[in-house]
C-alpha cells in the first residue's frame, strides 16, 4: 500500500499484531440465549512485530498499545496487520472515538479515521489520519490469507507452527492486576511469529506494494501479464451493470428433495479439475463496448453473448434433472411476492409467470432440464464473444506450474523440498483460482460506518454500526461484469450436462463435483468417457477426474451431507459446523456428528459443537461457545 506522496511503505515500517482479551468485573448484560452475565471486555495483552527486525514490542492494556501505534516515533506511515480484524477491530474503533478521534466522511484529515467494513460486515482496514504528514494504517490480513491461523504455515511451508492450547486457557478470567506468565507470553509471541514469517515470505514474493486481498493480489498478477484488459473489457455504466447482474449467478449445490436423507450405498464422486479457470481459457468470453440492444419483442442474436430480460414460464421435465435457474434471476413475480412461501435457492417451477434475467449460455442450459417457454423478450444487450489467447496463456501457465510441482511433491522425500514444491504448486491454484471472481466486483457497494450514541439504559455512549455509506467505483478501478456471468454459466453448464447425464443414479453436486450411486451410475459414466461425451484425461484443465468412492453415503441438503469411507471413517459437510480443532485445513472430521444422529432437527450443544458466536460490548466483542442445529434449509441469501 502506497503512502499518499511519501512513496511505498517500507519493510521496517510493517508490523503484525494481535490482542489477547478478557471478561472485566463489570456485567454489560445478561445473555437472551443462556441467562448468563456477559461482561465488559479488555484487552490484557498486546503487541506488535516488526518484519524487517522480527522484534516484538508487548503491552498490557489497550491504551498503551494505540497511544505506541500513533505516536509520531520516525514520523513516517505505517501498517499493522491483524489476522481477524472484525474481531481486534471492534477493539480499537471505540478506543479511537472515545479518545478524542472522529470518522470522516471522505479521506480523513487530521485528527479523523475512516473504516472499510461493507455491508456483510466483512472488515478489510481501519485508516487513521494522525497528523498532516502521517498515517496509520491496520488491515486484515485473514484477507489475503483466508484461513485460519493455524494453517497460516501451510501456505509458505514456514517454520513456526501455532502452539495450541486447551479451552481453559482461552476462557480463564485474568484480573486488572494480573502479570502474563511464561506460558501466556509463549502463546503469544507465537502468534505474531506464525503470520509475520508468512507476510516476509508474501513480499518476498510480490515485493512491498502487494495487495491487501488474496483477490486483488491474484488480479494484479493478471493485469500484471495483460497490461491492455481494460481495452478487451472496458468498464460498464452503472446502468447496464444493474441491468444484467441479476445474471450472475453462482455455483449450484443441491439434493434432489425425494433423495434427502436417505441412505445410499456405494456412492461415487467425480468433480472437475480447475472448473471455472478452464471456462475463463477454454470458452468464448464477452469483450468490447456494447455492440447493440434489442427492445421488446424481438429475440436475441444467438450469434453474440447477450443478457436479456423476459417474461417466462418453466417446469422442471422430471425430478432427475438437475435445476439450473435461482431465485436471484426472477426479479417480478408470485414466487418471490409470496414473502410466507419458503423455495428453494434453485426452483423446480416458475409457479406461473414470471419476470427473469439470464445469459444466452444459461439459456441453452435451462432448456436440458426445464420445458421453458418465453412469453415475451423484453430487452437483451450483446457483445462479442471469442476464446481470449491472453487469458489462456495466464490460466494454462499457472496450472502447467500447478501439476509439475504436485507431482514433484508426491514423489519428493526430502521435507524442505516437498514444502517448496507445495508452495509452488499452491500459488499457482489460488491465481488461477481467484483472478476473474474480480471481474463480478459490484460498481455500487454499501458499507457501514460508526457513530456514537447515547444508550439510556447503559447510561453511555456507545458505537452503534449504521450500513449508511455507498461507494461507486471510478470507471478505472470497475471491472468487466460479463466475463464472470459467462465463466459462472460455463461451469454451470457442464455440471448440469454430467447431473442429467446420471439421472437417476445423480445424489448431489456442489459447484464443480458431482456425488452418484456406483451401481448403474458408474456405467453411464464409463459409456459418457467412451463415446466422447465427457472427458476424463488426469491432470488435464476442465477434465472430470475421479474423486473417490465410498461405503455408504447420505445428503440432507446443499451443502450438508455425511459419507463413510471403507475404513469406516465418517467425513461430515456441515456449512456453518467446524470441523474438529486440529485435524486439517478442510478437514470434514466431525467427532459430534454420527450415522444415528445425522438427520434434519439434530442439536449439537455448545460443549460438542467447537462453534463460537460474536457477543458485542461497548469495548469489544466476546467470543462465546454455542450450538448449532441441523435445518432443513439453507439461507436463501446466504
Amino acid at each position: 500500500m502506497s503512502d499518499r506522496g511519501r512513496g511505498t511503505t517500507q519493510l521496517h515500517n510493517m508490523y503484525v499484531a494481535d490482542f489477547e482479551t478478557t471478561d472485566t468485573d463489570k456485567v454489560y448484560k445478561y445473555d437472551s440465549k443462556t441467562g448468563e452475565p456477559i461482561y465488559y471486555q479488555r484487552v490484557w495483552l498486546a503487541g506488535h512485530k516488526n518484519l524487517k527486525t522480527m522484534e516484538s514490542t508487548y503491552f498490557y492494556n489497550l491504551d498503551d498499545f494505540m497511544n505506541n501505534i500513533l505516536s509520531r516515533q520516525n514520523d513516517t506511515h505505517r501498517e499493522y496487520a491483524f489476522h481477524n480484524l472484525k474481531f481486534d477491530g471492534s477493539y480499537i474503533v471505540p478506543w479511537l472515538m472515545s479518545n478524542g478521534y472522529t470518522v470522516s466522511e471522505g479521506r480523513p484529515q487530521p485528527g479523523e479515521f475512516s473504516v472499510l467494513v461493507d455491508s456483510r460486515n466483512n472488515w478489510y482496514n481501519i485508516t487513521v489520519q494522525c497528523t498532516k504528514r502521517r498515517k496509520i494504517t491496520i488491515w486484515c490480513s485473514q484477507k489475503l490469507f483466508p484461513t485460519a491461523l493455524r494453517y497460516l504455515p501451510d501456505i509458505y511451508g514456514t517454520p513456526t507452527k501455532k502452539v495450541e492450547e486447551d479451552q481453559d486457557f482461552y476462557t480463564k478470567h485474568r484480573s486488572l492486576d494480573y502479570v502474563p506468565d511464561e506460558r501466556d507470553m509463549e502463546y503469544f509471541e507465537n502468534d505474531l511469529q506464525v503470520p509475520a514469517e508468512t507476510l516476509n515470505k508474501h513480499i518476498e514474493l510480490y515485493g512491498l506494494r502487494f495487495k491487501k486481498t488474496q483477490a486483488s493480489q491474484s488480479f494484479h498478477n493478471f493485469e500484471t501479464e495483460f497490461p491492455a484488459w481494460r481495452w478487451r473489457f472496458p468498464a460498464l455504466s452503472e446502468e447496464v451493470d444493474e441491468a444484467v447482474r441479476p445474471a450472475y449467478w453462482g455455483g449450484i449445490s443441491y439434493v434432489p428433495p425425494h433423495k434427502a436423507g436417505k441412505d445410499y450405498w456405494g456412492v461415487n464422486v467425480m468433480d472437475i479439475t480447475s472448473s471455472y479457470p478452464h471456462k475463463a481459457s477454454k470458452c468464448k468470453l464477452p469483450y468490447g463496448n456494447v455492440l447493440y440492444e434489442f427492445g421488446e419483442g424481438k429475440h436475441p442474436d444467438m450469434s453474440k453473448f447477450w443478457v436479456a430480460e423476459v417474461l417466462a414460464e418453466f417446469t422442471l421435465k422430471d425430478k432427475n434433472k438437475l435445476p439450473c435457474i435461482p431465485t436471484k434471476a426472477v426479479v417480478e413475480g408470485g414466487i418471490i411476492e409470496d414473502k410466507e412461501a419458503e423455495h428453494d435457492k434453485w426452483l423446480t417451477d416458475s409457479g406461473g409467470i414470471v419476470r427473469m434475467t439470464l445469459s444466452c449460455i444459461d439459456y441453452m442450459t435451462a432448456q436440458e432440464s426445464y420445458d421453458i417457454t418465453i412469453i415475451r423478450w423484453m430487452w437483451s444487450i450483446h457483445w462479442a464473444w471469442k476464446v481470449h489467447p491472453e487469458v489462456a496463456r495466464f490460466v494454462e501457465t499457472r496450472f502447467n506450474t500447478r501439476v509439475k510441482y504436485k507431482a514433484l511433491a508426491k514423489k519428493e522425500t526430502d521435507t524442505e523440498k516437498k514444502t517448496e514444491y507445495d508452495t509452488m504448486q499452491n500459488r499457482a491454484k489460488i491465481d488461477i483460482n481467484s483472478f476473474y471472481g474480480k471481474f463480478g466486483e459490484e460498481i455500487v457497494k454499501e458499507g457501514k460506518t460508526p457513530h456514537l450514541e447515547y444508550d439510556e439504559e447503559l447510561g453511555e455512549e456507545v458505537v452503534v454500526w449504521k450500513t449508511d455509506r455507498v461507494d461507486i467505483a471510478r470507471e478505472y478501478n470497475r471491472k468487466f461484469l460479463p466475463v464472470a456471468i459467462a465463466i459462472t454459466a460455463w461451469g454451470r453448464r457442464q455440471l448440469v450436462e454430467m447431473a442429467n447425464e446420471l439421472g437417476e443414479h445423480f445424489l448431489y453436486c456442489d459447484t464443480d463435483s458431482v456425488h452418484y450411486i456406483k451401481g448403474g451410475g458408474q456405467d453411464k459414466v464409463d459409456q459418457a468417457v467412451q463415446t466422447g461425451k465427457i472427458d476424463m484425461s488426469k491432470d488435464t484443465l476442465g477434465a472430470w477426474d475421479f474423486e473417490g468412492s465410498f461405503k455408504r453415503g447420505r445428503f440432507l441438503r446443499a451443502k450438508c451431507y455425511m459419507e463413510e469411507d471403507f475404513e469406516g471413517n465418517l467425513l461430515a459437510t456441515v456449512a456453518g459446523l467446524p470441523a474438529d480443532p486440529g485435524s486439517g485445513n478442510f478437514s470434514k472430521k466431525r467427532s459430534c456428528l454420527n450415522w444415528d444422529n445425522f438427520h434434519i432437527g439434530h442439536e449439537v450443544s455448545p460443549e460438542e459443537s467447537n462453534k463460537l458466536r460474536t457477543v458485542s460490548t461497548p469495548t469489544g466483542n466476546k467470543l462465546m461457545p454455542t450450538g448449532f442445529k441441523i435445518t432443513e434449509k439453507e439461507s436463501l441469501f446466504g
